[in-house]
């Protein structure tokens, strides 16, 4: 099959970190997916700037934890190598899903929304299959993404995103409710220098939508959580951070 390309890395490298940084307190993050890695080796999809995989790396060292990551934008993966520990990281160019390392792994990261950066049903599932081929007995699958709302506008035009001391951020984006997809733009409106566009797409599932693909792949719900924290997932969550595991049929 063909492999989409997003270019959501390649676009948002040299700010990412800026706008992302306070997401999450890292050091939850960090204690999350160490706690179920143990000491067996982690996997990033989607390692970008290396935000979460170099923290990881930094605790894990320590218990002999190698984390390993993938990322398809050689400018995000600029960023991390040179990154203060970015060695730390095994971090290889490729495509998530077609060039997926073999492992095995104790877990296999997805976070923040990198499922979605996958175009199309069909990479998604083959992204949930692969990883589940590659985790040790006993590994987990963290999918981190956000959970569709219904009443989002089919369109939205120039909303302000956020602000700084020296720009706006403008937001616009429309949705195909065929193909569950969200293609938008941020736009970078700064005084008198010329406005910077970054355009970017997702393919959304909903939570039983992706619990569907991951049954598919041999794949059981272990953990299902709101945030890094084990914030309570109800059905006004807006996020969902979901730890799948080898259903016992599928391992024995």
């Amino acid at each position: 099959m063909e492999y989409s390309h997003n270019q959501y890395g390649d676009v948002f490298a040299d700010i990412y970190d800026d706008w992302y940084h306070d997401l999450d307190n890292i050091a939850d993050v960090v204690e999350f997916v160490l706690q179920l890695a143990e000491n067996s080796a982690v996997l990033e999809l989607g390692v970008g700037t290396g935000r979460l995989a170099i923290p990881i790396a930094q605790a894990g060292a320590e218990h002999g934890v190698q984390v390993v990551g993938i990322d398809s934008s050689q400018a995000m993966l600029d960023e991390l190598r040179a990154k203060p520990n970015g060695a730390l990281v095994d971090a290889h160019l490729g495509h998530m899903v077609r060039d997926m390392p073999s492992g095995p792994f104790g877990v296999v990261l997805i976070a923040y929304n990198t499922l979605f950066n996958l175009l199309t049903e069909h990479e998604q599932r083959e992204c949930l299959q692969r990883a589940a081929q590659c985790l040790t007995p006993g590994g987990h699958i963290i999918v981190d993404c956000f959970v569709p709302d219904d009443s989002l506008p089919d369109q939205l035009t120039d909303a302000t995103h956020r602000s700084t001391s020296t720009s706006q951020i403008l937001s616009r984006w429309q949705v195909d409710r065929d193909s569950q997809v969200i293609s938008g733009v941020f736009t970078q409106v700064s005084g008198n220098a010329p406005n910077i566009s970054r355009p970017y797409s997702v393919r959304y599932a909903s939570v039983a939508q992706v619990d569907e693909m991951a049954h598919a792949a041999g794949l059981v719900v272990e953990q299902r959580w709101s945030s890094y924290t084990h914030e309570v997932f109800t059905e006004s969550s807006v996020r969902q951070i979901t730890v799948y595991g080898i259903a016992p049929s599928a391992s024995s």
